[in-house]
């Protein structure tokens, strides 16, 4: 297969290539490629690498309220939104296990991964390693029964270095949130009260001494972003770029109810070059589960993103007048370097998960023309182009808007 007739995103510029892939990877990368292979003409679009999104949680149901989705579902908008490959979550002590995710995401449509949640050093830990998972998502608040403290973040860390990982942490101070929520009720918005921004800044300075390469999830304050050093990166996901604290003044509040909460995105973009991936933290929850959790502190927490994370991103670095290349490296060669995927860049002897992404066409996000959940929180946004032709594994899946394919993704690390 050859992809003719396209442009290509590089730090210099844009320029003019081809592309061409055997099975599942690119073996040249070049112009005037000759050849009797299927072609695909790219029309002069712009190809990108296939979106990397490093923070998924697909069928999530291990939660006092279950996601909505189903592998097939989530992964299906991934697809659509031009994410070839999403990295989800396994427990290293708890169901579900990393062998129960590997089986529940047969079905998926796109590439798939995992970050271990661990709240210690355990042997199951070890083994999860072993089978070539490199990363641990460690949570500074009580997540799904499991209760964590520095110490165990302390042994993580030692096995982690030595086998060259890293650690993703959750960073909210537990305390401080738990004596400011103390005996409240009411409205959604004491989420955002209780979750300060001194919340997040807190647990982030806690384990700068204990941490020897981490990534903070969800960075949701411009300030954090100012206290990291270099081995210390930062994650940023969709709604703390897009959505402000204001929507806590909104009736249906309840709907946009994340953790941590959003809060100011141009603090955030004042300092895009300190995000170093942007994810998506993606939930799909339906609209009448959210409707059945209205007060504060009985909220459901997570919103639906993975379809929209590519598109939405691209068209505010256009608006910004921001370089396109950066925005490629944050949403797939940066998370695929971070956790040693062979993804994420045009180059020959690279997996070949590619888009086609068409820049003349503008479209406003609705919940009539996207493929997750039955409400967005961003329905009126106006986006600039839309991934047109997705291949995953060398195989199209997308072909100018349609569907094509059946689920193939397979088990990266």
């Amino acid at each position: 297969m050859i992809i003719k007739n396209v442009k290509i995103a590089t730090k210099d510029g844009i320029t003019e290539a081809e592309v061409q892939i055997e099975e599942d990877k690119i073996v040249k990368v070049k112009k005037d490629i000759p050849s009797l292979d299927k072609i695909i003409d790219g029309e002069g679009k712009l190809l990108l690498p296939g979106g990397v999104d490093n923070h998924v949680h697909i069928y999530k149901r291990y939660l006092r309220v279950p996601t909505s989705d189903t592998v097939e579902k989530s992964t299906l908008a991934s697809a659509f939104g031009g994410t070839t490959t999403v990295i989800d979550f396994a427990f290293s002590d708890r169901s579900p296990n990393i062998d129960e995710r590997i089986s529940q995401f047969s079905t998926s449509y796109v590439n798939y991964t995992f970050h271990i949640f661990a709240n210690d050093l355990t042997e199951n830990l070890k083994r999860a390693f072993d089978m070539g998972f490199k990363s641990v998502k460690f949570m500074m608040v009580e997540y799904a029964g499991m209760k964590s403290n520095l110490l165990g973040l302390k042994r993580i860390n030692d096995f982690v270095r030595e086998k060259e990982g890293y650690i993703m942490i959750h960073a909210e101070d537990e305390e401080l949130i738990n004596t400011l929520a103390y005996n409240l009720k009411g409205a959604p918005k004491l989420h955002l009260l209780t979750r300060p921004e001194e919340s997040e800044l807190s647990a982030v300075i806690r384990i700068l001494p204990i941490v020897s390469k981490g990534l903070i999830a969800h960075v949701s304050c411009g300030k954090t972003l100012d206290l990291l050093p270099e081995n210390i990166k930062a994650e940023a996901v969709l709604h703390h770029l897009i959505l402000s604290k204001e929507v806590y003044d909104r009736k249906d509040s309840y709907l946009y109810v994340t953790s941590p909460p959003v809060r100011e995105p141009e603090e955030l973009w004042k300092r895009i070059d300190k995000i170093f991936v942007i994810g998506t933290d993606h939930n799909w929850f339906d609209k009448e589960i959210k409707e059945e959790h209205q007060e504060f502190p009985d909220l459901v927490p997570g919103l639906p993103g993975v379809e929209l994370r590519v598109p939405m991103i691209i068209t505010e670095f256009i608006k910004r007048n921001l370089p396109l290349y950066n925005a490629i490296k944050l949403l797939s060669e940066n998370p695929a370097t971070l956790n040693n995927l062979n993804v994420g860049k045009i180059e020959e002897g690279y997996r070949a998960d590619l888009v086609i992404y068409n820049f003349k066409e503008k479209w406003r996000v609705s919940v009539n023309n996207i493929h997750m959940a039955d409400w967005t929180p961003y329905e009126g946004y106006e986006i600039i182009g839309k991934p047109e032709t997705v291949i995953i594994n060398g195989e199209m899946v997308i072909d100018k808007g349609e569907l094509v394919s059946t689920p193939k993704g397979k088990l990266l690390k």
